[in-house]
């Protein structure tokens, strides 16, 4: 009989293996301009659209991040979804069909135009950067993680196979490619979930025997581990990551119009919901079993090696890899895109060919999938902080100009700027400078605040945008 190790090796080869033959080629014919790179020539319909949008999110902050927060505070995480799915919400309705009829290719592309500010496209451009590389040190961490549990190797292995496979599929395939992947990943994720919970379930005796045993470890793990004051909180950073965040607007923005925006957002929430439910069972049956784990970020890739048999076991990992990989190539998308078409295609050489921008963005794309692997080797804190912290500057950055200038006249190229870096660094500073006498307040209403305050504020006293621009945006009166 093989062991864990082997399958996984195995399984894990022939997925990786599949995924660069199978779609590389086709990427290869159907990439032939930057603008199609980035966007698939709007071309995919609503069912691919929604499991692209769902893999997007569902990423080693669910799998191995959301699972270890079940694991160590029980039933209250669970309240992130309504959160996730408000999110959702204010994009379908809001922002995801009004962001694609407007043809912008990237956020900075909509806030230039919209805004009529080339500072606003760069200034935006390197915070999509910046916040991009917190949340991949977060996917490459989780990955180091899985290696490490299941091989005993050092994390640096996981990261470079990561980062092999998935720059490799990237750089050929663009968008495109990656959205027809997505749907293959999904699929492996809510099987390998729904496996996984039919074992979990009979190892542990069912959900009673499961309950029975939490109460016994720590009753707040049943009855509430967060106050609501928290649970607020943290339901308001996940729906404004989730409606502002520029790699879900940039597979909006690949897709066929308006309606297909609305049908995909609709199938994606179903996605989750059944993930959302899996993970839950997951998280607690892990803590009935291993009580006392070093750290809860081990509580997925040890429930493969140690519970269930070696096929589901590999199946499992070879998900949380694929989750892993699928959100690590949308932000290497959006991320490589503000490098060449909002600062090298837009400011650094306007006129440069499509061979050029194209060129720059598999460089950049190479360069941005290196520098956060340096960073999870540190291991900063566990991975669903960090997708967190990446959520939160998401949200504050970008939520308030994205969606009150897509849905009012009201607005200049001042305001706009002066929400959008003001509302992200009254988050930095809050998060990090602030006293435990308002521990209870987060960082993101602080931010949100500060970005509509100022938008609003410096918005009335500053020269609004040009009749010609609202009128590209919003027709005539």
């Amino acid at each position: 009989m093989f062991d864990h190790a082997t399958i996984f090796a195995v399984a894990l080869c022939l997925y990786c293996i599949s995924i660069i033959l199978g779609f590389a080629f086709a990427g290869k014919v159907r990439s032939q301009s930057e603008e199609n790179f980035l966007t698939a020539g709007r071309s995919i319909g609503p069912l691919v659209g929604g499991a692209a949008l769902a893999a997007t999110q569902i990423s080693a902050g669910t799998l191995v991040g959301t699972v270890g927060r079940h694991y160590a505070t029980g039933l209250d995480w669970i309240w992130i979804w309504p959160g996730v799915w408000f999110g959702w919400l204010v994009s379908a309705v809001f922002i995801g069909p009004k962001l694609r009829a407007c043809g912008a290719v990237t956020v900075p592309d909509y806030l230039s135009l919209r805004f009529e500010s080339a500072f606003l496209r760069v200034a935006s451009a390197l915070v999509i950067i910046f916040i991009y590389i917190i949340s991949l040190t977060a996917q490459y961490q989780a990955c180091g993680i899985i290696f490490q549990t299941v091989f005993g190797l050092k994390p640096i292995y996981g990261m470079g196979i990561l980062l092999i496979v998935t720059a490799i599929y990237t750089t050929v395939g663009g968008l495109r490619v990656s959205s027809y992947i997505d749907v293959i990943q999904v699929a492996i994720i809510v099987g390998s979930l729904a496996i996984s919970v039919v074992i979990l379930l009979k190892y542990a005796g069912g959900l009673r025997a499961t309950g029975d045993l939490l109460t016994m470890l720590d009753p707040k793990l049943i009855r509430g581990w967060y106050g609501w004051g928290q649970i607020i909180s943290l339901q308001v950073i996940f729906a404004l990551g989730i409606a502002s965040a520029p790699n879900e607007m940039a597979r909006l923005s690949s897709m066929r119009d308006k309606a297909t925006v609305r049908y995909a957002i609709g199938v994606c929430f179903i996605i989750q919901a059944l993930i959302s439910v899996g993970i839950l069972i997951v998280g607690l049956v892990i803590r009935s079993i291993f009580p006392y784990l070093l750290s809860a970020d081990q509580a997925s890739p040890l429930m493969s090696v140690a519970i269930l048999p070696p096929l589901a076991g590999s199946i499992f990992l070879v998900a949380l890899f694929s989750a892993i990989m699928s959100n690590v190539n949308s932000i290497l998308l959006v991320s490589s895109g503000s490098v060449s078409h909002d600062l090298y295609g837009k400011f650094i050489n306007p006129f440069a060919s499509e061979k050029r921008k194209l060129l720059c963005n598999r460089l950049s794309l190479v360069f941005l999938s290196l520098l956060p692997a340096g960073l999870a080797l540190y291991g900063f804190s566990d991975v669903q902080s960090t997708v967190l912290a990446a959520a939160r500057l998401v949200g504050c950055f970008f939520f308030v100009p994205v969606i009150l200038g897509l849905n009012s006249r009201f607005g200049s190229s001042s305001g706009a700027i002066a929400s959008t870096l003001g509302g992200g660094m009254a988050a930095i500073y809050w998060e990090t400078r602030n006293s435990e006498r308002f521990a209870s307040i987060d960082g993101a209403e602080i931010g949100i605040l500060t970005a509509f305050g100022l938008y609003i504020l410096v918005g009335n006293f500053t020269p609004r945008v040009s009749q010609q621009t609202l009128r590209r945006f919003f027709g005539e009166r």
